[in-house]
């Protein structure tokens, strides 16, 4: 658990950092150079460390060509344009949303069951964000159709949805066709970030733009080895072995950090809207894991022995600690 506890920890300051550097640089050259030096960083290790596997099937080529153009191109300039009118908290917990999505998009693709309870953890998840979502953004808001909806908040949960496709394309790279996570990271972090410099030429022009040259260095660097080579790595590593879902079930812990970092470095407002978000997104996801648990031990432990099988007892060891 304490693991647990310090990836959360380490990737909520991406967020802060994400929110300071979108201050000085726009959302396609932020996700362009971020993930471009990224993914050569990762792809030179993995060439170094073994480059007998630095290779890719043909047939997997449609799985990368969706994770780069989805869960980094699409979902980071998404991302980094709602954050830039967002607080970081309430970003934070827009995207606890994540396993709820998985799951939804699961059930259309997959045609994967969604209990009574996991429905009504998602009710319950969903009203508690309402008066977050509700709530007034920093800056300039800009209203979308829906009188009751802002375009930043909007361009979040499309990051969130972005993000889900590519989680359930790079699990099936890693988990059913033996990819390592460095290689994966690599090249869907190197493939979105060329897409991202590319669009940025195209509309911004080939001058950089960036305000602050030295301040935008030193939280790029900051922001690539604590999250794209070290929380990237460290949460793929876990799809060899975790659902993604379940995986997603322990995202809440994000928020608690990120409003915290928003708090003391960033001196925005922790409002009621925060609490009130927290207590439902946690009772929402609660009873949604508990269902999931439930049926994970039903499918894989025999009801007539009281011997586990390993499946039960890897998901049932990390819930205990």
């Amino acid at each position: 658990m304490i693991s647990i506890i310090l990836l959360h920890a380490l990737f909520a300051t991406s967020i802060p950092i994400g929110k300071v550097l979108v201050g000085m640089s726009s959302p396609f050259f932020l996700s362009g150079v971020r993930m471009l030096i990224a993914g050569a960083l990762l792809l030179g290790y993995q060439y170094l460390r073994k480059t007998e596997d630095f290779k890719l099937n043909k047939n997997h080529w449609w799985l990368y060509a969706q994770v780069i153009f989805i869960s980094i191109y699409l979902k980071y300039i998404l991302r980094y344009w709602g954050l830039n009118y967002l607080p970081s908290g309430k970003m934070s917990f827009l995207i606890q949303l994540s396993p709820f999505v998985v799951a939804f998009l699961s059930y259309l693709f997959f045609k994967e069951r969604l209990t009574l309870k996991k429905w009504s953890g998602m009710c319950i998840a969903f009203l508690g964000l309402m008066p977050l979502v509700l709530m007034t953004s920093t800056g300039e808001p800009v209203r979308a159709t829906f009188s009751f909806f802002f375009l930043p908040e909007l361009a979040i949960i499309g990051s969130l949805i972005a993000h889900s496709l590519g989680l359930i394309a790079m699990r099936q790279l890693i988990r059913e066709h033996g990819y390592s996570a460095p290689m994966t990271n690599g090249i869907r972090m190197f493939g979105g970030g060329l897409l991202a410099l590319m669009t940025s030429f195209a509309y911004e022009g080939v001058g950089t733009p960036v305000t602050n040259t030295s301040s935008f260095v030193f939280w790029l660097v900051a922001i690539i080895i604590i999250s794209n080579i070290i929380c990237h790595n460290f949460y793929a590593s876990l799809l060899k072995k975790y659902s993604a879902t379940f995986l997603s079930l322990t995202d809440f812990l994000g928020p608690i950090f990120v409003t915290i970092y928003g708090c003391l470095f960033l001196g925005e407002c922790i409002t009621w809207h925060f609490f009130f978000a927290g207590i439902f997104v946690f009772a929402g996801l609660y009873l949604f894991y508990s269902d999931e648990l439930t049926e994970i031990t039903k499918t894989t432990v025999p009801q007539s022995s009281g011997v586990s099988t390993p499946r039960a007892e890897t998901v049932m060891s990390f819930k205990q600690k």
